[in-house]
């Protein structure tokens, strides 16, 4: 960052604070470039999907870029700023993602050099989940700032209220990386409303989206994509194992 489920109300959890210097620079980017394995198609489906919500956008700020991939995937017709708080991945995003229309920069915890009303659209990739709420309303609060009149925010987080935390179970057991300590506010749908109407934005949309999608990769890379295609839309909104929340500001 430059930066019980029947209630579906926000939990914070009170973990100790993860190092996430612990994360190998470019960890995340050579995963989605493997193109093989769930983890990866993971990604792929789950940056596919949230590319499709910046269409007529110019300027565009992804606070919590890490090494860039979710950048490097689009085009030259945006004009992107990746903004987050460890040096390491912005020196590995800057490297492999950097052009003239692609910056990365490394930032604190809130958006203090950037200029009021910059942004077209602001992108926040599984963020959130990272921060506890009183975090996140800060800098939700900063991005209305930098967003322009009628700008927008994308929102992304893992869904605790539907399947998420099964596979994060099985991730922390199985995986390289563990979310035991990375995780410490679990969101469902509800909370994440409550939370983009807290910090002061309108014509929110929040949804689950993506189910067996990514483990269909174990049968074939592109067998997922058509999974994917076909999963019934009304489970993937209800128990969808990642959040996505669209917000407007105030024209």
């Amino acid at each position: 960052m430059k930066f019980d489920s029947k209630s579906f109300r926000l939990k914070a959890s009170k973990k100790e604070k993860y190092d996430y210097a612990q994360i190998p620079p470019g960890y995340y980017d050579t995963v989605f470039h493997r193109n093989k394995g769930v983890q990866s198609k993971w990604h792929q489906i789950k940056f596919s999907r949230l590319r499709t919500h910046l269409n007529g956008s110019i300027h565009h700020l992804d606070i919590g870029c890490g090494p860039g991939t979710f950048i490097g995937t689009l085009g030259e017709e945006l004009l992107s700023v990746g903004a987050d708080i460890s040096p390491s991945q912005i020196e590995y995003a800057r490297k492999r993602y950097g052009t003239s229309k692609k910056r990365f920069e490394q930032i604190g915890e809130d958006l203090e050099r950037f200029q009021n009303d910059l942004f077209d659209i602001v992108t926040m990739i599984e963020l959130i989940e990272h921060l506890s709420p009183e975090q996140s309303e800060r800098l939700l609060k900063e991005v209305l700032r930098v967003l322009r009149p009628g700008g927008r925010l994308i929102v992304s987080t893992p869904n605790y209220g539907g399947m998420w935390p099964i596979v994060e179970i099985l991730v922390n057991t199985l995986g390289r990386v563990s979310y035991h300590h990375q995780h410490v506010t679990r969101y469902s749908a509800a909370a994440l409303l409550d939370l983009l109407r807290r910090s002061g934005f309108m014509d929110i949309s929040v949804s689950g989206f993506m189910l067996f999608a990514p483990f269909a990769a174990c049968l074939g890379w592109h067998f997922a994509d058509l999974v994917d295609s076909v999963e019934p839309k009304v489970l993937d909104s209800r128990w969808g194992l990642l959040l996505h929340g669209l917000a407007r500001k105030a024209p």
